[in-house]
């Protein structure tokens, strides 16, 4: 831990140990649960960065640790405060993002009495726990190293996962005079030598061998690459793991084309991803050996268990197979197969306009490491098979956790975490009106954020699947602001784009001036839908 105060308080020692664990940020909403806390982060050289509400806050701390690594950390109050932010915690339990929020509580003499004193509710640590990795309270002053040292140790080691830890407002000011001792267990995240002598076994065996990656494979772009390549083998992901692959590379493929190889496929390596489409939507035989990397152990045998599993670190067993690969065929006539795959995916994907017209645009108008917030709009949802992403972490989704709302405030925090590479946001407009007040944050913290907003006035994809399901629609239409009018009455810049092409011009002049945030209002109708290249039907 890093050096508190002498007589250090709790909420001090909090503070000393973020600085030893190198955060850089803090986004809030303040109240005064938390007040001695947020005073002593302020005396340290960590930024504040106030949102409007506590939902954007842990939208904005996702956005951070989804496009970093690293801890994305938020504090808020009790009760309400707790509340708001559990769509942004669930958002990265799904989306396996190392975040931390900092939680007020009532004060100890009340915690469970029902007294009905502010910001109470029932079992707060109960839910957090249901949104997280692992939740623990700060009971006494002596306990926050030990608390604090459990959290921090979760985050550094193990699957990415939020955690939380709550203190009450008597213990958050109280003196730590007898602090416990505390010692990071050391932690084993190398493979098991027998099980990667057996997986390339399996993998020298095959004629159509396949490689899926998901978000725990994002540290080793690189070597999966080079594994890729030596393999012969092409590489897919539906959302983490785009871009560990550049997509312009010639065995990156689009997850309805690795649907389309599937039949043929004899040996899959999965690194650090769930696999849960090839499980359990696309059918599994025993044609097919599957190897499986990943650092949950639960989540590997989740489905089925797979032939070869591996408990380890992505990176190290990445290594540890290149280092073992012998020379293997050239599989030219599987190579051939998946050039076709690709190529009448790309040839269906054409169809869908306008969305590839407006990704096109945009694709062009982001340079090759800017970021790109998805939503879910009808844009964002062709994005997912349509949108080329050339480096790891650049593409950053919504996951399956599908919160409507959460793109523009967690484009705001992976802003903040790369204050000088540009961030492309895309929201239809009933998503964009969750958080549009963070425009103001945005204005008053120089957040230069461009936030693309898809308007047909209508919840596009809900209308849909109404029309198909009830023959009507309910609760679908919306009255929406002038949202270039309501971006400038923040002190934003608002822009008009009517097609692709100005679209495009409207993001690079955006881009060019980089002077505080953009929004730019693109009219829409209605368009195909994308859903026949996203769900797919089991093939084996």
């Amino acid at each position: 831990m890093a050096h508190a105060p002498a007589a250090a308080t709790v909420a001090e020692h909090m503070a000393a140990q973020l600085v030893a664990e190198g955060v850089e940020v803090v986004f809030t909403v303040p109240g005064e649960q938390i007040d001695p806390l947020m005073g002593a982060i302020a005396r340290t050289d960590i930024r504040i960065v106030p949102a409007r509400h506590e939902q954007a806050a842990a939208f904005m701390a996702y956005g951070y640790a989804r496009s970093t690594g690293r801890i994305g950390v938020h504090a808020v109050i009790s009760g309400p405060g707790v509340l708001h932010s559990t769509a942004g915690l669930a958002l990265g339990y799904s989306g396996d993002a190392r975040m931390l929020c900092l939680a007020g509580q009532i004060p100890t003499k009340a915690l469970g009495r029902g007294f009905g004193v502010p910001h109470e509710i029932p079992d707060q640590l109960g839910v957090l726990k249901a949104v997280t990795g692992w939740a623990g309270r700060v009971e006494t002053p002596g306990s926050v190293t030990t608390v604090l040292g459990t959290a921090f140790h979760r985050l550094r080691t193990g699957r990415p996962r939020p955690v939380a830890v709550e203190v009450p407002a008597d213990v958050l000011a109280a003196p730590v005079t007898a602090p416990e001792p505390w010692t990071d267990p050391e932690s084993d995240r190398s493979p098991d030598p027998g099980g990667v002598e057996a997986a390339l076994e399996l993998l020298a065996s095959a004629r159509a061998p396949m490689v899926f990656v998901g978000s725990g494979a994002r540290g080793c772009p690189a070597e999966i690459t080079r594994l890729a390549e030596r393999l012969r083998a092409p590489v897919t992901s539906e959302l983490g793991g785009r871009g560990i692959v550049s997509d312009d590379h010639e065995l990156s493929i689009a997850y309805p084309a690795a649907h389309r190889l599937w039949p043929r496929a004899d040996v899959v390596l999965a690194i650090g991803t769930r696999f849960m489409r090839p499980q359990v939507e696309w059918g599994l035989d025993d044609r097919v050996k599957v190897i499986r990397v990943d650092l949950d152990a639960e989540e590997i045998e989740r489905v089925a268990p797979p032939e070869v599993a591996l408990v380890a670190d992505a990176a190290e067993t990445v290594r540890a197979l290149l280092d073992g690969l012998g020379d293997l065929d050239d599989r030219e006539e599987w190579l051939a197969e998946v050039k076709e795959a690709q190529r009448s995916v790309e040839a269906d994907l054409a169809r869908l306009v306008p969305q590839v017209d407006f990704l096109r645009a945009m694709r062009g108008a982001l340079p090759r490491d800017g970021f790109f917030v998805d939503e879910l709009t009808q844009v964002g949802y062709t994005a997912r098979v349509a949108f080329p992403v050339y480096r790891p972490s650049t593409y950053v989704p919504a996951t399956y956790q599908g919160g409507l709302g959460f793109g523009f405030a967690t484009a705001l925090g992976v802003q903040v975490a790369h204050p000088g590479r540009p961030v492309l946001s895309v929201s239809g407009d009933g998503g964009f009106l969750y958080t549009a007040t963070e425009l103001a944050t945005a204005v008053q913290h120089d957040i230069p954020v461009v936030a693309v907003v898809f308007n047909d006035n209508c919840y596009a994809n809900i209308a849909r699947s109404q029309r198909s399901l009830l023959g009507m629609t309910v609760a679908t239409d919306l009255h929406n602001p002038d949202f270039v009018a309501l971006a400038e009455s923040f002190g934003a810049h608002g822009v008009l784009a009517h097609g692709p092409g100005e679209l495009a011009a409207a993001i690079e002049a955006a881009f060019r001036r980089a002077d505080g945030p953009t929004l730019i209002e693109v009219p829409v109708g209605e368009m195909p839908s994308p859903w026949s290249l996203i769900r797919l039907p089991r093939v084996r």
